[in-house]
C-alpha cells in the first residue's frame, strides 16, 4: 500500500515540477553535427546524437555552467542563463591540428561499427569496484569478477584473449589468459571509453574477435586553463577506502596532466556461512571470505605540445594491485585454512600482485590539408608474481633459499610500433593505411610452474578505405594480413622430479613428468577482410551492418602450458599443434531515435572452424593438489545471440532504461551428445534502471534517485565439467546531487547493491566453481570535488 501511495503522489507531484529545459545543436564550423559531442550542464552529462541534438534534464532558473566538448575541437566553457526553455545552436571551433580535423570529418559521418561510448564523468558515476565491471551498463558487456576489487571484460561471451583493450591507441599487453587476473586500468581516471563490438581485427589484429574497448586519455585542455578534481570513495561490502585526484593545464602549446588512485580494501562479505568445494563444506566466518583483501595504487603523467602542424604526447602510467586468495580453494580444500585470522585486511599466503608500467609516445604531422601521418611507440613492461607456502605443494621437500614462497613470476616486456597514413579526398573518401610491429619476451620464476618461457614477433599490415556516398549513407572496406612468430623454451623442473621419486615414481615416470616443456618454434600468418555499411532510412531510423573474417593466433600458455594453475583451480596442459583460430561474424543494428524514446536491436553470429578452449581429458595429474588435466583442443564452434536496448523518458523527469541480452553457442561436431556449449556462457539476462530527478534546492543541485534490477536466467547450458546456475535476481538503488556552498561544489553518488542481501551465483565468475556468491549487500558513497 506505501508503495501505491508514493506513486501515485509522484506522479501527481509531476506536473508542479519546473519544466526549464535546454536543448541544442553541436556542429562544427561548416554546420556538420558533431555526434557523440560531451556537454556538461551544471552537473548532467549529455551526449549528442547523430543529428549532434542533445536535450537536458529539468533545470532551475539560474545561472548553469556549460562545458561542449569533441575530440579535435576547442572546448567550449561558457555559462548561461536559464529563464525559460532554450535551444542553442553551438558550434565548435577546430583544434590545432588536421589529423583532429580529418577524425572529426570522419565521425560525423554515420560511423560504420556498432559501438558505445561513456565519458569521465559517467565513468565516475557508474564505478563499480574496477573498470570491467563499471562497463556492464553498457549492452552487450559483462564483467568476469575476481573478487571486489578486479574483474575481465567479456562481450558478447567472448572474454579473456578474445577482447583486445587499448588505451592511447596501444594495445594492452599482459596475462590476459588467465580466469584470476584483472585488468590493470585505472578506471577512475579513465578520460573517455568506446566500446566496439562485432568484427575488430581488421584495425587491431589477433585478439579482437569478440570486440575492442578503446580507451582514450590523449584529450588536449583547452588552451590557457588549468582545473582538476578530487574523488573520495568508500564502500561498505569490503570496507574499502580511497582517494582519486588529477590535475591538467595548458598554455598554447604546452600541457600536461597528472593523475593518482589510491585503494585498499579488506575482505569481502557473502551472503553464506559455507561454500561447498570438491565434496568438502568450507566456512565462512562472519560471511566474510578470509583473506581477499587487497590495494591498488595507480600513478599517470603526460605532457603533449600541440601546433598546427604536430600533435606530440608522451604519456607514463603504472598501475600496481596485491590481492588475497581465498586458502580454503588454494590445492585441496582445507578447513583449517579457512579458519578466522582476526583481521579482515591483512594479505596474507596465498596472494597475487601485479605490475603494468606503460610508456607511450604518439606523434602526428599533416603532411598536407588532406594528408597525415601518426606514429605511436610503446613500450610495457607486466611483472605477475604468486605466491604460496611451499610444502603446501612440496612436503618434506627442500624449499629455495630465496623467496621460498614465490610459487609463478611471469615478466613480460612488449615493444610496439603502429604507423599509420590517411588521405581524406575531396569526394568524401577516406584511405587509411597501417604498420603495426610488436615483439615480446616472457621470462618466469617461482618454484612452480605453468607457463614456459618464451619470445614473440609480430607484423600486421592493414588498409581501410571509407566512403561518404551520401549524407545517410556510408561505406567501409578493410583488409588485413598478419604474421606472427613464437619461440618458446624448454623447462626441466629439478623439485618435481624429486618430489615425484621421494614419492616412489620411477625415474622414466619423474623424468617424463619434470619435462614440462619442449622447444617450440611456430610460425602463423592470416589474411582477412571485412565490409560494413550504415544506412539512414529516414529522421529517426538507420540501419547498420558490418561482415568479415576474422582470426586470433594461439598463445604460449595454449599452445605450452604444463602445470597447475590455481586460478583456474585444475592442472592446464597446453598444445603445440594448435592452428590460428579462424571464422567470420556478422553483426547488424537497427536503431530508432526520437527527442524521448531511443530503441537499438543488435542481432549477431560469430562461426569458428577451430575454436580454441579447454577440455578436460578424464586423467588426473600426478602434480601435488593437481586435480584432472584440462587439455587446450580446437572445434567448430556457433556464437549467436542479439541485444536490445530501451531508453524512453516520461514527463522529463522519469527515464526507464532497459538492456535485454540473449546468448547461445555451441560446439559443432556434427553429433548432437557431443555439441556441449562453450566455457564461461553468459546467461539470458534483463537489467532495467527507472531515474527520477528531483526539484533543485537553493544547496542541493541535480538531484536524482533511481532504483534497478538485474535478472538472470538460470543457466543450464553449460560446458564439459561446469555445474548448472540458478536463476536470481539482484535490487539496487542510487541518488545523485551537486552540493553548491557559495564557491565550493561537490558531486555527491550514494549507490546501493544486492539490497536484498540476496545468495547469487554468477555462471561467468571467477569464483563459481568454489559455490562463492555474488558479493553481499553494499553501500558506496562517492564524493567528486571539482576545481
Amino acid at each position: 500500500m506505501r508503495k501505491a501511495i508514493l506513486l501515485v503522489l509522484i506522479m501527481v507531484s509531476l506536473p508542479a515540477i519546473a519544466q526549464f529545459k535546454v536543448s541544442g545543436l553541436v556542429e562544427n564550423s561548416s554546420g556538420i553535427p558533431l555526434k557523440g559531442s560531451t556537454i556538461i550542464l551544471s552537473n548532467q552529462v549529455l551526449v549528442s546524437n547523430e543529428k549532434g541534438f542533445f536535450g537536458s534534464g529539468i533545470l532551475t532558473p539560474e545561472t548553469h555552467a556549460l562545458q561542449v566538448s569533441y575530440l579535435g575541437f576547442q572546448t567550449l566553457d561558457t555559462v548561461i542563463q536559464v529563464r525559460e526553455n532554450m535551444h542553442l545552436i553551438l558550434k565548435l571551433r577546430d583544434d590545432v591540428t588536421m589529423l583532429e580535423q580529418l577524425v572529426v570529418n570522419t565521425t560525423s559521418r554515420k560511423e560504420v561499427h556498432n559501438s558505445e561510448r561513456m565519458q569521465q564523468q559517467q565513468l565516475t558515476q557508474n564505478y563499480a569496484g574496477s573498470f570491467a565491471k563499471t562497463l556492464e551498463k553498457l549492452a552487450g558487456v559483462q564483467a568476469m569478477e575476481i573478487g571486489a576489487g578486479a574483474s575481465k571484460p567479456v562481450i558478447r561471451g567472448l572474454g579473456f584473449n578474445r577482447v583486445a583493450v587499448a588505451e592511447n591507441g596501444v594495445k594492452q599487453e599482459g596475462q590476459q589468459w588467465g580466469a584470476d587476473h584483472g585488468l590493470e586500468i585505472d578506471a577512475l581516471n579513465t578520460e573517455e571509453v568506446e566500446v566496439i563490438k562485432g568484427v575488430g581485427t581488421i584495425a587491431y589484429g589477433s585478439d579482437a574477435i569478440g570486440g575492442v574497448i578503446k580507451i582514450n586519455n590523449e584529450k588536449v585542455p583547452a588552451k590557457q586553463s588549468f582545473s582538476g578534481s578530487t574523488t573520495l570513495l568508500a564502500k561498505s561490502v569490503n570496507d574499502s577506502y580511497g582517494i582519486s585526484s588529477s590535475i591538467k593545464k595548458r598554455s598554447d602549446s604546452f600541457f600536461y596532466k597528472l593523475k593518482f588512485t589510491a585503494q585498499e580494501y579488506g575482505d569481502f562479505r557473502v551472503p553464506t556461512d559455507n561454500i561447498r568445494y570438491l565434496n568438502t563444506d568450507i566456512p565462512i566466518y562472519n560471511q566474510r571470505m578470509k583473506n581477499t583483501a587487497g590495494k591498488e595504487w595507480d600513478a599517470y603523467a603526460q605532457v603533449g605540445y600541440v601546433t598546427e602542424k604536430v600533435r606530440n604526447i608522451t604519456s607514463l602510467s603504472n598501475v600496481y594491485n596485491k590481492s588475497g586468495f581465498f586458502p580454503g580453494s588454494h590445492g585441496l580444500p582445507s578447513i583449517e585454512n579457512s579458519l578466522d585470522d582476526g583481521d579482515s585486511r591483512n594479505i596474507d599466503l596465498p596472494n597475487q600482485s601485479v605490475n603494468h608500467l606503460k610508456i607511450s609516445n604518439s606523434t602526428t604531422f599533416n603532411v598536407s590539408d588532406s594528408d597525415l601521418l601518426k606514429m605511436i611507440f610503446s613500450y610495457q613492461y607486466n611483472k605477475r608474481k604468486e605466491s604460496s607456502y611451499f610444502h603446501s605443494h612440496y612436503g618434506g621437500q627442500q624449499a629455495p633459499k630465496e623467496n621460498p614462497n614465490l610459487e609463478l613470476q611471469f615478466d613480460l616486456n612488449t615493444f610496439d610500433a603502429d604507423i599509420q597514413y590517411e588521405h581524406l579526398s575531396v569526394d568524401n573518401h577516406k584511405t587509411t593505411f597501417g604498420l603495426q610491429q610488436n615483439y615480446q619476451n616472457n621470462t618466469i620464476g617461482g618454484y612452480g610452474f605453468l607457463l614456459p618461457k618464451y619470445n614473440k614477433l609480430g607484423t600486421g599490415l592493414f588498409g581501410i578505405h571509407e566512403h561518404q556516398i551520401s549524407d545517410d549513407w556510408v561505406g567501409q572496406v578493410g583488409v588485413r594480413l598478419d604474421y606472427a612468430k613464437l619461440n618458446v623454451h624448454a623447462f626441466y623442473d629439478s623439485l618435481l622430479y624429486n618430489f615425484l621419486i621421494s614419492k616412489g615414481e620411477s625415474e622414466i615416470t619423474a623424468n617424463e613428468y619434470a619435462q614440462r616443456s619442449s622447444d617450440l618454434n611456430r610460425d602463423f600468418t592470416s589474411f582477412n577482410a571485412m565490409l560494413g555499411t550504415r544506412y539512414r532510412l529516414n529522421e529517426a531510423w538507420n540501419l547498420g551492418i558490418t561482415a568479415g573474417t576474422n582470426f586470433r593466433f594461439p598463445t604460449a600458455i595454449e599452445l605450452a602450458a604444463n602445470g597447475l594453475h590455481h586460478g583456474a583451480f585444475r592442472h592446464e596442459k597446453g598444445n603445440p599443434n594448435l592452428n590460428p583460430e579462424r571464422g567470420w561474424a556478422v553483426d547488424v543494428e537497427v536503431n530508432y531515435q526520437s527527442a524521448t524514446f531511443n530503441t537499438s536491436v543488435s542481432p549477431y553470429l560469430y562461426y569458428f572452424s577451430n575454436y580454441i578452449f579447454l577440455k578436460p581429458s578424464g586423467t588426473f595429474s600426478i602434480l601435488p593438489d593437481g586435480g584432472q588435466i584440462y587439455e587446450y583442443t580446437q572445434s567448430k564452434a556457433l556464437l549467436t545471440g542479439f541485444e536490445w536496448k530501451l531508453d524512453k523518458t516520461f514527463w522529463d523527469v522519469l527515464k526507464l532504461e532497459t538492456i535485454f541480452e540473449f546468448f547461445y553457442n555451441k560446439q559443432v561436431t556434427g553429433n548432437a551428445k557431443t555439441e556441449y556449449p562453450l566455457p564461461f556462457s553468459p546467461p539470458v539476462n534483463v537489467f532495467a534502471q527507472l531515474n527520477y530527478q528531483l526539484k533543485d534546492t537553493e544547496m542541493f543541485k541535480e538531484n536524482s534517485i533511481y532504483i534497478n534490477g538485474k535478472w538472470n536466467a538460470k543457466q543450464q547450458r553449460i560446458a564439459q565439467n561446469e555445474e548448472i546456475t540458478d536463476s536470481y535476481q539482484l535490487i539496487g538503488a542510487g541518488a545523485s546531487t551537486t552540493l553548491s556552498l557559495n564557491k565550493f561544489k561537490a558531486n555527491v553518488f550514494l549507490t546501493a547493491t544486492n539490497l536484498l542481501n540476496t545468495k547469487a551465483l554468477n555462471h561467468t565468475s571467477y569464483y563459481r566453481p568454489l559455490e562463492i556468491p555474488e558479493l553481499g549487500r553494499s553501500f558506496q558513497l562517492m564524493v567528486q570535488i571539482p576545481f
